[in-house]
């Protein structure tokens, strides 16, 4: 039988004091922020291209969290829907994006996803989720996007990258995170009815470095290296991918 949470997830943000210890993760100054700021512009561009190309912008985030992708978005979809399965993530996604409607429950046992959308984000989901739940996922989300409608969806867990020396080295973390390489996403999208057109590469030094480095030059160089030019070389070997994929069937 189908769990009704992925890996904990669910039982694990029942508690408020966990929720806001996530929620600070993205406080202004640390590391995930830092890669939020590069991400953002790169996202914003892609939806607002496609916007123009459909004349209008209906968008799903799944696994919105506390609503920091919803609340990105604000001014460039028409219409914005979050799903979490945690009921106190998106207590804080309601609060924080007024204008959002938020969704709470599993998706593959409750109808939740409505549609059909335009676009979907889903960020932080693969290396949450266990692997036996991943392309069941994909599948009901690709159930509700228009036919030709835009995934966007990203690997914070990239494999291989400076991430994945520094968490190999002996001492430097008590078990390893998950990861997933390249073609580990091509073949989840191909098995779930999507085709990438693009990808896109963020944040050139892990946390690690970050920590134990001068932040500022780093986060310098995180900028330079994230210039489309640069992405040619860089952006394969970066910690944080972005993919753009289309619903094919």
């Amino acid at each position: 039988m189908m769990r009704s949470g992925w890996s904990g997830y669910e039982a694990k943000f029942v508690d408020e004091g966990r929720v806001e210890h996530y929620t600070r993760q993205y406080d202004e100054g640390s590391y995930d922020d830092h890669v939020w700021r590069l991400e953002r512009p790169v996202l914003l561009d892609v939806l607002r291209s496609e916007r123009v190309s459909r004349g209008r912008l209906r968008v799903l985030d799944f696994a919105c969290g506390t609503g920091r992708i919803l609340r990105g978005l604000e001014g460039v979809a028409d219409e914005l829907t979050g799903v979490d399965i945690s009921a106190e993530m998106a207590k804080r996604a309601a609060e924080a994006s007024p204008g959002a409607l938020i969704r709470t429950g599993c998706a593959l046992t409750e109808n939740l996803l409505a549609g059909p959308y335009d676009a979907v984000t889903v960020f932080r989901f693969l290396l949450n989720a266990p692997e036996e739940v991943r392309v069941p996922v994909l599948r009901k989300i690709r159930q509700h996007m228009e036919p030709g409608a835009l995934l966007i969806l990203n690997n914070h867990g990239h494999c291989p990258s400076l991430r994945s020396i520094a968490v190999r080295v002996p001492k430097s973390r008590p078990e390893r995170p998950n990861e997933l390489r390249h073609r580990d996403i091509i073949e989840l999208l191909d098995a779930s009815g999507f085709r990438v057109e693009s990808r896109r590469g963020f944040s050139a030094f892990p946390p690690v470095l970050h920590r134990n480095l001068p932040a500022a030059a780093l986060r310098r160089a995180d900028a330079v290296a994230c210039r489309p030019p640069l992405q040619r070389i860089t952006g394969g070997l970066m910690v944080e991918q972005l993919y753009m994929a289309r619903a094919v069937r």
